[in-house]
């Protein structure tokens, strides 16, 4: 079974903990910029705003698909992507891929690096002090999304429905 890692932007604090431990972990150095998370900042209306970004496991992964080497694949057991640092040589084919900015080349080592999910025991999301990263199965996160997407399909129809009364539409338009 596949596992993500879920992103709250709406509780992040951009404490930057989750990078600090990344790199702690993966690179053995605290470093923020050789982490494999990254907290974006951006600022909107005078409103500072951060959003964790990593890997997100995608189902038809367009990083693995332009490797011209093959260099990544997916964990059997995680459903994570990893790249093997043998195969990979550097050429950033992969950074252009992702939609996320997920895959990137380490400057020091010369070869992409994305989140393995710490072989299925991501530190990003136990060190994360405001819960804006969990760990779930990539099912539960599709009932999750199916959910919300329904929530607010019924909460705009609930809204439609106050702001048009059924008696003002056209008589062939149906009000949903």
């Amino acid at each position: 079974m596949s596992y993500v890692i879920i992103i709250n932007a709406y509780k992040c604090s951009g404490c930057q903990m989750c990078e600090v431990a990344c790199s702690l972990r993966n690179m053995k150095e605290c470093n923020p910029e050789r982490s494999r998370i990254r907290v974006v900042k951006s600022q909107l209306d005078g409103q500072l705003g951060f959003v964790p970004s990593t890997c997100m496991q995608c189902e038809t992964a367009m990083c693995e698909l332009v490797c011209p080497v093959n260099a990544i694949s997916r964990d059997p057991e995680t459903g994570a992507r990893i790249i093997s640092e043998k195969k990979c040589i550097g050429c950033s084919s992969c950074s252009y891929a992702c939609p996320f900015g997920a895959c990137f080349v380490d400057r020091r080592l010369g070869k992409s690096i994305v989140c393995s999910q710490c072989d299925g025991d991501p530190t990003c999301v136990k060190v994360c002090p405001s819960g804006a990263l969990t760990y779930s199965s990539a099912d539960q996160v599709n009932i999750t999304l199916k959910r919300g997407a329904a929530q607010r399909l019924i909460s705009a129809r609930a809204a439609m429905q106050e702001v048009v009364e059924p008696s003002e539409l056209p008589e062939d338009r149906d009000p949903c």
